[in-house]
């Protein structure tokens, strides 16, 4: 059967526009390998996914729960996932035996080490740990930082009485006065305390001489100079979903629990984290960036790193991280 022209016409016209159509409709796969299974130090990435904030960016965003931070770098290291969601510290070891990655946004600018103690204890700065206990996990991080914590706040060692304790033993040791502080992070102690009732403070390290990002993102290097603006737009929304969940906390736990079933966080938990993941990725509080740590705050960490931490001096810390594929758009902590 023949056709009349203006029809041919027209249906080439409509296949022209469906085949365009789904040429602009495809997006870009991208799998990120977190740190750990979910929680609240995944809120942002949970609603970004969630309010379509990667879909946006014309990215289609696989969130993968991870084994370690180490595990994501390597699994990163190796082509296995684009981006990995990692502690600094974990990540940067990876990349000093020469694996080919870097940072490329700091999410958690600070990590949540530091000092707990009860609120009656009367402890509410450094000086004020002079002559008194400190519980400390044997071959935790915090065995190499406790004494830079001090020397940084000019408190002999022998000022404070360090204890070695096992993790699982410091909320009865804390709570019985056994010691008068542990050295932790504030979701180790002060959420499962405050459910009982009990008022415990925090000092992080990060506010007190000893600067140190945690969780950030990694790339390898061969895939950022293939394909920037990709890392870039991620980022982006991933800054964006940040913001959000710190203006609506509740949605992003909510999103978590959504794409997470499996958690073992309640709503509660994570609610009470988010206080702290939120610190963490804005230890500068209203108006501070998010993801973005500058020069001098990396060269202070390398500082840190190569003297109390036997991180290798060999290379400069910008060989370590990039911020080219920041987004030009800044994004404020609330």
């Amino acid at each position: 059967m023949r056709y009349p022209s203006k029809f041919l016409t027209a249906a080439a016209v409509a296949v022209a526009t469906v085949s365009f159509s789904t040429v602009t409709a495809a997006q870009d796969k991208i799998k990120l390998t977190m740190n750990w299974t979910a929680d609240s130090a995944h809120l942002g990435f949970a609603l970004a996914q969630k309010r379509g904030f990667y879909a946006d960016e014309g990215l289609e965003v696989e969130l993968e729960e991870g084994r370690g931070s180490s595990v994501a770098a390597q699994l990163v290291a190796t082509g296995q996932a684009e981006l990995g969601y990692a502690d600094a510290g974990a990540a940067l070891n990876v990349a000093a035996k020469g694996a080919p990655i870097k940072i490329i946004s700091t999410i958690w600018k600070s990590g949540q080490f530091g000092i707990q103690y009860l609120e009656s204890s009367g402890i509410k700065e450094p000086q004020d740990l002079v002559g008194k206990t400190l519980s400390v996990a044997p071959g935790s991080a915090m065995v190499p930082l406790v004494p830079v914590f001090l020397e940084a706040n000019g408190i002999a060692e022998s000022d404070v009485e360090i204890v070695s304790a096992a993790q699982s033993a410091i909320l009865g040791l804390l709570t019985s006065g056994e010691v008068d502080a542990v050295a932790e992070t504030p979701e180790n102690v002060v959420v499962p305390l405050a459910a009982e009732g009990i008022d415990v403070g925090n000092m992080y390290f990060y506010n007190n001489g000893v600067p140190l990002v945690s969780l950030s993102l990694i790339a390898r290097e061969d895939k950022l100079a293939a394909n920037p603006g990709l890392y870039q737009r991620f980022v982006k929304a991933t800054m964006r979903g940040w913001q959000e969940a710190m203006n609506d906390p509740e949605a992003a736990v909510d999103a978590v629990l959504e794409l997470f079933p499996e958690t073992e966080n309640s709503k509660d938990a994570l609610m009470q984290g988010a206080t702290y993941s939120f610190a963490s990725v804005c230890p500068g509080g209203s108006g501070d960036l998010i993801g973005v740590t500058d020069a001098a705050t990396w060269d202070n960490i390398y500082n840190v790193m190569t003297t109390a931490m036997e991180f290798p001096k060999d290379r400069p810390i910008t060989a370590y991280y990039t911020a080219d594929v920041l987004p030009t758009e800044t994004f404020a902590c609330p």
